[in-house]
């Protein structure tokens, strides 16, 4: 299980996958403000699930010595990929109120593991 997690979490740091979230991201924030959760869904699973579908077969061995790839492997163990998963909670609960809080709550909790993670 370890092994898939950490192979989740280094293709985060392939470029097609990146620019794939990230307009993922970037188009379930304007739903989730616009309270329409129907689409932030439908955008976070073709920007999320397809890009990681289509390239789980890639060689990740390049991708895990650059610099997001570092980055990405911190969240690598059972337990950061939980707090990784976990603090998009408090964000699109955040993101449907307008509230700043519980965004930067969410935001904390993805940051926590870098504060240990760097020291291996």
């Amino acid at each position: 299980m370890a092994k898939i997690i950490h192979r989740l979490m280094i293709l985060h740091a392939h470029p097609a996958k990146f620019i794939a979230e990230i307009l993922g991201v970037i188009w379930s924030v304007y739903f989730l403000w616009q309270h329409n959760w129907i689409g932030a869904v439908i955008v976070a699973l073709v920007g999320f699930l397809l890009s990681t579908l289509l390239l789980w077969n890639q060689p990740i061995d390049d991708l895990e010595a650059t610099s997001l790839g570092m980055i990405m492997s911190v969240y690598g163990t059972p337990s950061n990929f939980l707090l990784y998963n976990f603090s998009a909670l408090p964000v699109i609960y955040g993101l449907w109120l307008h509230d700043s809080f519980f965004i930067l709550i969410g935001l904390s909790i993805l940051l926590l593991p870098h504060l240990w993670g760097w020291r291996q």
